[in-house]
């Protein structure tokens, strides 16, 4: 035990003292440094410090597609996550585009490797059975942060089309894809009523706007999206409440038999003391608001504020014609079209109420023109 302890420890250092000196000589890896799961397993703990080779980052993707359904012994999780530790080794070096997007600089991932990326990405929805059920929510993430900013093929495009209802990930993509796609602009035209999709209003309307720049929402889709976030909010805390109140049932009549909290501490529904039976708190998410949200007190205590849904609306319809603004404002600034286009749009919809909105934008984009516009009408 003792042998092997120390063995464990110098492997340890010699891997840490390895990793410093790829670091500091920082070399650039050979075409062929990765032909098969040997090599990813003799590099995994180096290859970051590398420089980046688009070859290198292909062979490992490729890897891992070829490897997915293999019924031997290997780390698929590990595998995705040094796909995106070497493609962050690539990121650090871009630049900034004109609409503010940050594009890579002096190289450009190979459409072959944004195939077989995004095939990955289909895989933990189509083939999930192959990772294991604990980490396939770490590795949806970390495909997903590798798609972030990378244009797909037509095929790509329809497939995150027809699941984005299903996932939230998939929906980012869908929403958040960096160039113009006719697919998209058409599936958000398609789908711009759907509740699915109610609470991310500036962004489906962006996609509708890099294809008719004049496009503008009415008063009434505003209303009715404001009304059917208040249902969802008000469902979440009924079915919260619900469970809640099944708990301190379960609690009581099963006392005996269930977990006991260790420490003294103050439940969201009720005082808890020390010996308690530790049941796990059902969760409370209510719909983020671009808009004011007055809140109330409430008698039982909650995880998040709980809003005064009458006062809301109040507040809400009041300001409806500045809230159509705001959503303009943010419409136009998700979109993909050009920054000068934007500034003729963001003009239209410029009072004292969006100033704040709009130096934001200009700021976050590097729109000089319309933070020139604002200073001389502001």
């Amino acid at each position: 035990m003792v042998v092997s302890l120390h063995f464990s420890m110098e492997k340890k250092i010699a891997t840490q003292l390895l990793r410093e000196i790829a670091r500091i000589e920082n070399p650039y890896p050979a075409d062929d440094v990765i032909s098969c799961y040997r090599d990813f397993l003799r590099l995994r703990d180096y290859l970051p410090c590398y420089q980046f080779n688009p070859l290198v980052l292909q062979a490992l993707i490729k890897l891992a597609n070829d490897e997915w359904t293999s019924a031997k012994r290997i780390s698929r999780l590990s595998l995705l996550l040094l796909i995106k530790q070497y493609m962050n080794v690539a990121k650090k070096d871009s630049i900034q585009d004109d609409d503010g997007r940050y594009k890579p600089h002096a190289y450009e991932f190979f459409l072959e490797s944004r195939q077989l990326l995004f095939s990955l990405f289909r895989k933990l929805f189509e083939e999930s059975k192959y990772i294991r059920s604990g980490q396939l929510a770490e590795a949806k993430i970390i495909l997903n942060n590798c798609l972030i900013n990378l244009s797909l093929t037509e095929m790509d495009e329809i497939w995150l089309c027809n699941n984005a209802a299903a996932n939230e990930l998939v929906l980012n993509r869908v929403l958040r894809y960096p160039t113009t796609s006719v697919v998209i602009s058409r599936w958000a035209k398609e789908n711009f009523y759907n509740d699915h999709f109610r609470s991310r209003r500036a962004e489906m309307l962006s996609w509708v706007i890099d294809q008719e720049p004049g496009f503008e929402i009415d008063k009434q889709t505003l209303i009715q999206d404001f009304e059917f976030l208040n249902k969802s909010d008000l469902k979440a805390i009924e079915t919260y409440d619900d469970e809640m109140h099944a708990n301190s049932i379960l609690e009581r009549e099963l006392r005996d038999f269930l977990p006991k909290v260790k420490d003294v501490s103050t439940d969201w529904w009720e005082t808890r003391k020390e010996g308690d039976v530790d049941l796990t708190a059902p969760e409370l998410k209510l719909f983020r608001r671009s808009y004011s949200v007055p809140t109330i007190e409430s008698d039982k205590i909650y995880p998040v504020a709980i809003p005064d849904f009458d006062k809301m609306r109040t507040v809400f319809l009041s300001s409806l014609d500045n809230n159509l603004k705001l959503t303009m404002i943010w419409g136009i600034a998700y979109s993909r079209i050009h920054n000068d286009l934007k500034t003729s749009l963001f003009k239209k919809y410029f009072c004292p109420d969006t100033l704040y909105s709009l130096i934001k934008i200009g700021k976050r984009t590097k729109n000089a023109r319309l933070l020139k516009w604002l200073l001389e009408h502001a």
